[in-house]
């Protein structure tokens, strides 16, 4: 029996836990092991929800145990490090596990760029738990001035959800170093966007950095000081860290180096994945790290797996990416093979993309709802089709 050891509950973990149970009948030649500190799994795309009172914790967090069931083991502990040549991990509970394979999705954590003051008085947003904390305290805020530290998704999301609180005298700033905000994403989607933000009479400076974060305030790089009643960071993620021998190679914002199979250089039997892998792309940039990514990676590994213990070749993985959705509390904007979505027809696609996800995890990889991570025309063509038959049960089903 091959021993697989998963160390991350995230979407990548998961979906690659779930992806090597495709061959069910099969699945007793393979040990599956999940170590995380948390027994439960999050989606992090819809944290800002709750943050907004528009969804609850228990919306967005699903036991690993009622997700995986008997089919994996699962160890609620903080994995320390991975000895590569030993072929095992080590725990914060002074354990070790052997392994044949070892895939790391631990994921990511803010990232401070050295900025004083900012990890000591701005609340962090990388976690439910971040997400019911804030709620917290935008409940006993009397003054509403908040800054969010950084015009990425998660920034953007979070701004939108808050304009949608019952929150009086709401002031929402929204801070950007680089000359525009969501750097990366398509312009013409970041232009609407950018024009529901004004609707919504949120702030946007950009093209001004933070130099320092104070307990009531913060100072740009300009010189300006803006007051707050509370700054929330959004401003950038690097790779959780993690102890490796040896040591391996990283990039600066310490995301592990792979090439196409996802492999870590010098062993073919050890995989990072997500946010804490630097993927190769063909522009010579890296991975994003966006759910979409990671699931489709995931998937990838995992089907590697399967095919090198039957003797077969692995196979690069190749993304392309379809389109985006940002939420943006209960309004939602996206851009699907170039077209502009808003209103209902958006909420659909991104109702569908989360039912979606859950039920390819359930399945184990198998059915119609695995096939929208699949690249080939056929299998974009059959999850079209789904998306169109699922979302018109739903419209008939509540008229």
């Amino acid at each position: 029996m091959k021993k697989i050891c998963i160390l991350g509950s995230g979407y990548s973990g998961l979906f690659c836990a779930a992806n090597l149970l495709v061959d069910y009948e099969n699945r007793e030649k393979y040990e599956i092991s999940i170590f995380d500190q948390k027994p439960y799994h999050q989606l992090l795309q819809q944290i800002h929800l709750v943050s907004a009172n528009i969804k609850k914790p228990r919306e967005i967090s699903f036991s690993i145990y009622d997700l995986m069931k008997d089919d994996v083991k699962f160890y609620n502990e903080l994995v320390l490090g991975v000895n590569f040549d030993k072929q095992n991990i080590f725990t914060a509970n002074n354990k070790e596990y052997s392994f044949d394979y070892v895939i790391i999705a631990l994921g990511s954590s803010n990232a401070f760029f050295g900025i004083k003051g900012a990890k000591e008085y701005s609340q962090s947003f990388r976690s439910l738990d971040d997400a019911i904390q804030l709620q917290k305290k935008l409940q006993n805020l009397k003054d509403c001035n908040i800054i969010i530290c950084g015009g990425g998704a998660t920034g953007i999301s979070l701004a939108g959800a808050l304009s949608e609180t019952s929150k009086e005298n709401l002031n929402i700033i929204i801070v950007e170093a680089q000359s525009d905000i969501l750097p990366g994403w398509n312009p013409k989607l970041v232009d609407e966007i950018k024009k529901f933000l004004r609707r919504k009479k949120i702030n946007l400076i950009t093209n001004n950095p933070i130099k320092e974060v104070y307990p009531s305030s913060v100072l740009l790089g300009d010189g300006t000081t803006l007051k707050n009643s509370l700054s929330i960071w959004t401003a950038g993620v690097k790779g959780r860290d993690i102890q490796t021998i040896p040591l391996i190679k990283k990039t600066r914002s310490n995301r592990i180096i792979v090439n196409k199979l996802s492999l870590i250089e010098g062993y073919n039997n050890a995989f990072a994945v997500g946010d804490i892998s630097a993927f190769p792309l063909p522009n010579g940039q890296t991975s994003p790290q966006l759910a979409q990514f990671a699931v489709r990676q995931a998937m990838n590994i995992a089907k590697n797996i399967l095919r090198k213990e039957k003797g077969e070749k692995m196979v690069e993985f190749h993304y392309e990416q379809h389109g985006s959705i940002l939420s943006l509390g209960k309004s939602c904007i996206g851009m699907i093979n170039g077209i502009i979505i808003s209103g209902s027809l958006c909420q659909y696609v991104e109702d569908f993309l989360i039912d979606n996800y859950i039920k390819t995890i359930k399945n184990r990889g198998r059915g119609i709802s695995s096939l929208a991570y699949e690249q080939d025309k056929l299998s974009q063509i059959s999850s079209s089709l789904n998306f169109m038959i699922t979302t018109a049960a739903k419209i008939l089903s509540s008229n």
